[in-house]
């Protein structure tokens, strides 16, 4: 980029420079901090004590209620794909 261009400002430049930075990561490098950060949530979500995820008391719960299951599985079938694909 020239920047005698007119028009150019200093925030082109570092739009272009924040580019070269960002199109210069590996895409298998992009996806294992994406996965990784998937995985780090699944952990955290499993490790959340039962009564912060638990309806309260007045309500039924079944297997159905359990937040950290489905959560579970949302985030393993994220990670899945993005590993897959």
């Amino acid at each position: 980029m020239n920047s005698t261009e007119p028009g150019i400002t200093i925030l082109h430049r570092v739009g272009e420079t924040l580019r070269e930075v960002m199109t210069a990561v590996p895409m298998p490098l992009v996806r294992a901090i994406f996965v990784g950060l998937l995985l780090a949530l699944l952990v955290w979500v499993l490790r959340l004590p039962r009564e912060r995820v638990r309806p309260p008391a007045d309500v039924p719960s079944g297997w159905s209620s359990n937040l950290k299951l489905w959560a579970a599985v949302a985030l393993g079938i994220q990670a899945l794909i993005y590993l897959v694909f």
